[in-house]
């Protein structure tokens, strides 16, 4: 009986042995595999180094048909940094461009003290253009004390019509590499879908927003988002909760002073009124939004908002905000209410007063762009007959003159969800 005792305990040694093995093996293989993939992104990022201008965008707050800010970031705060722009593509033939803009603002990012030890400072350079052609592609270069980048091109919007797209997504925080492959995935889904124009980014760009650790390396992946032809892709910036301290007015040219809420018209039928969801929603945000949104409803074929926090949750708790926002969304008609900060898939019903109602706004979010996902409460009210799910994502949305249409497309571009908004009489 000790000699099977001790030949069983022998053979679940053993086999417990090739069980770690193999289990450590799996494991080293998944690990290089990551590692391999990420030094695949890494690869195809531009160095924030010397005056080489890297981490470029294009910032939309305002009348996206008429203006733009062409943003850019060095690791040395260099003397002269020029944006050269122009209607004709002149590759890197920087005088031939029409349009010569020295930045009319440039600065170090935010250090922290504790972060001196880890990371080196660099510094913003933003271009504000205005008077540019609606609906018209602009090919740009940026120039830092004689450094220049690749050619690049944006398209601005229409000054009439709604035959276009935009993306919507959020929480792009954690998960590098997951964040790095939604960002390809935004490019291509704008080198498959000429019509999309612009991204809309619900917030939680990064876990802790003072640090310019962070800040750098989610700048530095947002490269990733560019099309292969040099495209870049508008981006019309919302604060998360993890996007506090100076650095997110610093990536997106908003003044220290300045609050967190804008208007972005996308020609003279669509209009996204973005909100902070990280401050009270009364007093002087409540009256801004009242404003924005009586100014905006009688010519605005398409009103939507964004914010970071989901007045309608899908995991987490309603904010205070619920109770403010909804009754003006609701008394001027908003047709769609962009969200994130819940870290999965959500579509509700219509929803007017609290209540089902077919003339009632619908609410989408809730972040897919990196961040882990969570599993929804799919047994809320305004989710029955709506659409739940926890995968990564993005959604695209297809405006026309007759409806809306809402596309949850996942990491492999398989669509989730496929939903039509019919136009408000």
């Amino acid at each position: 009986m000790y000699k099977l005792f001790k030949i069983l305990l022998v053979l679940s040694i053993s086999f417990l042995s090739v069980q770690g093995s193999i289990w450590s093996d799996k494991k080293n293989e998944a690990k290089k595999t990551v590692n391999t993939q990420m030094h695949e992104f890494i690869s195809s990022i531009t160095p924030l180094k010397g005056l080489a201008p890297a981490q470029w965008r294009v910032i939309w707050t305002g009348d996206a048909s008429t203006e733009a800010t062409i943003s850019w970031s060095t690791a040395d705060k260099g003397e002269k940094h020029i944006l050269h722009y122009d209607e004709i593509n002149h590759v890197n033939k920087i005088l031939k461009y029409k349009h010569h803009m020295e930045c009319q603002k440039n600065g170090q990012f935010t250090l922290l003290k504790k972060e001196i030890k880890d990371v080196k400072p660099a510094f913003y350079h933003h271009a504000s253009i205005k008077d540019l052609k609606p609906n018209t592609k602009y090919y740009f270069i940026l120039e830092s004390d004689g450094h220049l980048s690749k050619p690049f091109y944006f398209i601005t919007a229409p000054k009439d019509g709604t035959d276009f797209s935009v993306i919507h997504g959020g929480d792009s925080r954690s998960g590098h590499l997951t964040r790095c492959k939604m960002n390809r995935v935004i490019s291509e889904l704008v080198e498959s879908n000429k019509k999309i124009i612009a991204f809309i980014h619900g917030g939680d760009y990064i876990v802790s927003g003072k640090f310019w650790k962070q800040w750098r390396l989610w700048l530095s992946h947002h490269e990733l988002t560019t099309c292969a032809d040099g495209r870049v892709l508008p981006i019309i910036p919302a604060r998360g909760n993890h996007d506090g301290g100076p650095i997110y007015k610093e990536v997106f040219n908003i003044e220290p002073t300045q609050p967190d809420w804008h208007t972005t018209t996308i020609g003279k039928e669509i209009a996204v009124v973005t909100l902070d969801t990280n401050v009270s929603g009364g007093g002087a945000q409540s009256q801004w939004l009242e404003a924005e949104l009586k100014r905006l409803r009688p010519q605005t074929k398409w009103l939507l908002t964004q914010y970071h926090r989901p007045l309608y949750p899908a995991v987490k708790k309603a904010p205070a905000h619920t109770k403010i926002f909804c009754p003006l969304f609701d008394k001027y008609n908003v047709d769609l209410a962009c969200e994130a900060d819940g870290h999965c898939i959500k579509r509700t019903i219509p929803i007017r007063a609290g209540k089902a109602d077919p003339t009632g706004v619908t609410y989408i979010g809730e972040g897919g762009l990196g961040v882990g996902q969570r599993k929804p409460k799919s047994d809320h009210w305004y989710l029955q007959g709506g659409a739940v799910g926890y995968e990564h994502h993005v959604m695209v949305l297809d405006f026309s003159d007759v409806d809306l249409r809402i596309r949850t497309i996942l990491m492999d571009k398989k669509v989730f969800d496929d939903h039509r908004i019919k136009i408000r009489n």
